[in-house]
């Protein structure tokens, strides 16, 4: 089907983000592109959550036939309980980035103004990008234990809903003082491996446009693991500094490992993140999934061009 041609479309949204209602500067953001896609002559159906799962059964029933795209209006939490859902023969994933950090609509170059956005939401190609899973979990951007596990795990939606990205900023302040990480022992595609802190990603970006893992990529069927071997105040600390800095990857202590299977082994009392939420404790697997999924991205994205690989070198 021509891009040009996009036109029916199922928007998924949370009206009840956070206290309970839609924080009022995304509300005005929402509205702005509900408009413009109505001035576009889409026939747009909305269909706004109110409990968690509502997404994920939303997308599930999202037959091809039906749609031109399955939208997610939101951030990566909603972008990922929505591709959790989404069937094999389902019309492809767009974002409308109302989301805290819009890690993967960063990664991908997408806009975050209505008009843009919405203007590649209707004409951008279909790349595929290969996602992760945590136990049975979809992710599309990255997994994390240690201290960013824990950051995401003390965040309440109240607290997102009234202070966005600077929830995150206090709420890291916050572990820093208190946080003193057990260790974890890592077995990626069967090598052993010791770390206080990991992130595996799948993009290279990492609450926001910091560089976390530089050779990442959404179209490559491998996980890029980034290992945080300095454990303490001081050890955190200078990755903080670094990560800002654009240098994480040049401290001694980071190590980066690139992978396909990952077991992941600490206390049963540790958390799992999977893009901003948690996802289960350990000990926890986490593999690249069997089959990519379709995702819109702007024109002229490098996405549109895949990799060379097929679903059986993406699981080996």
């Amino acid at each position: 089907m021509p891009v040009s041609q996009r036109r029916r479309l199922l928007v998924i949204y949370n009206p009840a983000a956070g206290s309970g209602r839609l924080n009022p500067r995304r509300r005005a953001r929402l509205q702005a592109w509900l408009d413009l896609l109505k001035d576009a002559g889409c026939a747009a159906e909305f269909r706004p959550t109110t409990r968690r799962g509502d997404a994920e059964r939303f997308a599930a029933e999202a037959l091809a036939a039906r749609y031109d795209a399955v939208v997610a209006a939101g951030g990566d939490g909603t972008i990922g309980e929505i591709a959790n859902g989404l069937p094999e023969d389902a019309a492809p994933l767009g974002i409308l980035p109302l989301g805290t950090a819009n890690v993967l609509a960063l990664e991908i170059g997408l806009p975050l103004g209505p008009s843009a956005a919405t203007q590649a939401l209707l004409h951008g190609p279909v790349a595929r990008i290969w996602p992760g899973y945590v136990n049975d979990r979809l992710f599309t951007i990255m997994a994390g234990i240690g201290f960013d596990a824990h950051v995401v795990a003390a965040l309440s939606p109240r607290q997102k809903f009234w202070l966005g990205k600077g929830a995150y900023v206090i709420e890291t302040l916050r572990q820093f003082i208190r946080y003193d990480g057990p260790g974890f022992r890592l077995a990626i595609d069967g090598v052993d491996y010791a770390c206080a802190s990991a992130v595996i990603a799948k993009g290279h970006f990492y609450g926001g446009k910091f560089v976390c893992a530089p050779h990442a990529r959404l179209n490559d069927p491998a996980f890029e693991v980034c290992l945080f071997r300095k454990s303490g105040r001081a050890g955190v600390l200078r990755a903080a500094a670094a990560l800002m800095l654009g240098r994480l990857h040049r401290l001694p202590e980071i190590e980066l490992v690139r992978g396909h299977r990952i077991d992941i082994f600490g206390p049963k009392t540790e958390p799992v993140q999977a893009d901003g939420d948690i996802v289960t404790y350990l000990p926890a697997k986490v593999r690249i999934g069997a089959r990519a999924i379709k995702l819109i991205v702007p024109p002229g994205s490098a996405l549109a061009q895949p990799m060379a690989a097929s679903a059986g070198e993406a699981v080996a």
